[in-house]
């Protein structure tokens, strides 16, 4: 007898080698059977990872102690409400704190915002009109900076001051 080829026969070209090929694949990745918990204990233990017997490391110093921020409990210029968040505040030109909500709507009623354009935070104290475009892009039509970086800094200094 002849010996069996892996060639493709003119029936069927190509279709044996790929199901053979296919089978032994499968063969390799299917994980061996079982047989007795003596082959796990032959695995070697991941040296990589700590063993959990370990205890984790207690620094002996004392904890540093948190300072927590006090609000002032001011009142906003504008409003006239309670500032309950100096975070988000800004400071006001004439002196004090306002909230950030009240100055935006100041800054949209000084401006005479027309349709197409708003008030937007651009950052470090500054405002801006903001026009879209009708592709989708927007420029400034102007700039408005309503807290200079000295009084940024004033404000800060009085937060840390208030902190205990």
């Amino acid at each position: 007898m002849e010996p069996e080829s892996n060639t493709p026969t003119p029936a069927n070209p190509g279709k044996r080698d790929t199901t053979n090929r296919k089978r032994e694949r499968k063969r390799k990745k299917r994980a061996p059977k079982a047989k007795g918990a003596s082959e796990s204990a032959k695995k070697p233990k991941n040296t990589l990872l700590p063993s959990p017997t370990k205890t984790p490391y207690h620094s002996t110093l004392p904890p540093l102690p948190v300072r927590r921020v006090e609000e002032p409990l001011l009142d906003c210029p504008l409003c006239g409400k309670v500032i309950e968040n100096i975070a988000s505040a800004l400071t006001h030109p004439e002196g004090g704190f306002c909230h950030f909500d009240c100055v935006l709507e100041k800054i949209a009623k000084d401006e005479r915002i027309s349709e197409g354009q708003k008030v937007s935070y651009i950052g470090r104290g500054t405002f801006a009109v903001v026009e879209t475009n009708s592709e989708n892009g927007f420029s400034f039509a102007k700039k408005i900076v309503w807290e200079t970086p000295e009084s940024f800094d004033t404000m800060k200094k009085y937060v840390e001051a208030n902190k205990k």
